[in-house]
């Protein structure tokens, strides 16, 4: 093969053809058709064995001029220098046709001379060597033109260097002035630093005598607190002597206000009753549901009973279960015995002076309603009506916020039932009828009498919180027991015979 013996200068035209046909084709048209041809040639001249020379010093011619064309696609060329290689590949395309067109005739032995003696391919390998140092000449013009610009710019360039070292120069100076400035505000920052280091002796100085005057206040202020604890001990002293003091003119008050109404003192009842107790007297009573029921409502509790049936016994011991309330802060009280023997103790006027006196004793509250009747009454030149006392008592029963309030009463049928209208007993029945009336949560009322008949129509409407005592197996029980302690009490007695005792 015709590529096995020639020069390698046509396998450098088989890689050219290959190759670089299809890059140097983008910049060059021409070249993509003479790529072609130069395979086209190269395929024809397969099984030719002579003229070999020739065809080596073609291909090399080429070869060159390939080789720059190569160049050109990576460095653009000028226009006449495009036009220089337009036409060189002209050339080549017409001796390319002119030899392959031989080779195909099948001119093999006559071929070298066929070719050399052409004229027309004379013609074209003497225009492809005119054209190829014309091309020659324009690339070497075109050097020289770039040199000569490159040259240019590089005065261009030593230009702005220079200009640049102007400027450089004029920083430099402007930079010696700038550390001039710098070094005369280092100088004045040293007065300053001086200057401010006498301030601060100063300042020193002014701490210290700070803190010997702090030293001083603080003194003067233990001082002062100890002044003010002495101060505040004496307003301690004299808030209580004014509550002292305040106390005395409220008990003295008091007293006033009772030597006003004068009420009679139910206390002598009371103790007499008291004395008449015996060990676990009422203890039926109070364990049974009647006297719970009523300390937890506020009903009506109504106990009747016979002549000897122990009613003020009874009642007794109730006041005195009530007292025990009003001492330990949990009640307020009052209570009166109706007494046929004593006629201060017969009727609603005794009665009503008892209970508002007894019930602004221990209650503030109460004492300024009784205060208010005082003073309503010319400072007590005159006495109060009833119908006063009915209402400031009214007032006391029903303060907001009190503990229950009791009021117990004893023997209202020793009330006198005279003929009038309305008797003194009819009168104590109307009042524990409004005190009913008021419906107030915190009052409890406890009556005893016997059960008279006008009696029994008042307080039966009343409530239903009602006990009969002489059908009470447990008072008969207490009455037993207290004749017995009486009768063995007495030394004449105890000489009874036994069938006398029982």
């Amino acid at each position: 093969m015709l590529t096995k013996w020639l020069n390698p200068t046509v396998n450098v035209l088989f890689a050219f053809s290959g190759a670089l046909g299809e890059g140097v084709g983008l910049a060059f048209s021409p070249a993509k058709t003479i790529f072609a041809g130069v395979g086209v040639l190269l395929l024809a001249a397969m099984d030719v064995r002579a003229g070999h020379d020739t065809l080596i010093d073609i291909f090399e011619r080429m070869e060159n001029f390939f080789q720059r064309l190569e160049i050109y696609t990576e460095v653009p060329p000028t226009p006449e220098m495009i036009d220089i290689i337009m036409k060189i590949m002209v050339e080549v395309l017409s001796i390319l046709g002119i030899a392959t067109k031989e080779m195909r005739q099948g001119r093999t032995k006559k071929y070298l001379k066929k070719l050399v003696g052409r004229t027309d391919m004379e013609d074209a390998l003497k225009k492809l060597d005119n054209l190829t140092t014309e091309e020659a000449r324009m690339a070497t013009a075109q050097t020289l033109k770039a040199t000569h610009a490159v040259d240019d710019r590089v005065k261009g360039v030593e230009d702005k260097v220079l200009d640049v070292d102007d400027r450089v120069a004029g920083v430099d100076d402007k930079v010696a002035g700038v550390d001039n400035r710098v070094a005369g505000v280092d100088d004045r920052v040293a007065a300053v630093d001086n200057k401010v280091a006498g301030v601060d002796d100063r300042v020193v100085s002014v701490d210290n005598r700070v803190e010997s005057v702090e030293v001083r206040v603080a003194s003067v202020g233990d001082k002062v607190k100890a002044i003010d604890d002495k101060v505040a001990v004496v307003i301690d002293e004299g808030k209580e002597t004014r509550v002292v003091m305040d106390q005395v003119k409220r008990n003295q008050l008091r007293q006033d206000l009772f030597r006003w109404f004068s009420p009679p003192d139910p206390s002598i009842n009371h103790n007499i009753a008291c004395a008449a107790h015996h060990k676990r007297a009422a203890e039926w009573f109070f364990q049974g549901s009647i006297f719970t029921e009523w300390k937890s409502t506020g009903l009506l509790l109504w106990l009747h009973g016979k002549p000897g049936s122990g009613k003020s016994i009874l009642c007794s011991t109730i006041i005195q279960d009530i007292i025990a309330l009003r001492d330990s802060g949990l009640a307020s009280m009052a209570y009166f015995y109706f007494d046929f023997r004593d006629t201060n103790k017969q009727n609603r006027r005794d009665l009503l002076p008892s209970l508002v006196t007894q019930l602004s004793s221990r209650s503030d509250r109460c004492f300024d309603k009784l205060y208010h009747l005082y003073l309503a009454h010319d400072d007590g030149a005159q006495k109060p009506s009833e119908g006063a006392l009915i209402q400031c008592l009214k007032e006391m029963v029903t303060l907001p916020d009190q503990h229950p309030v009791y009021i117990i009463i004893d023997a209202v049928d020793e009330c006198p039932n005279t003929s009038g209208m309305p008797s003194a007993r009819e009168q104590v029945l109307g009042l524990l009828n409004e005190l009913v009336e008021l419906s107030s949560p915190n009052l409890r009322l406890c009556v005893t009498s016997r059960p008279e008949i006008d009696i029994r129509h008042a307080l039966e409407p009343l409530t239903s919180c009602r006990v009969s005592l002489h059908e009470e197996s447990g008072q008969k029980k207490d009455i037993i027991d207290y004749v017995t302690s009486v009768v063995q009490s007495d030394p004449k007695m105890r000489r009874w015979r036994d069938e006398d005792k029982n």
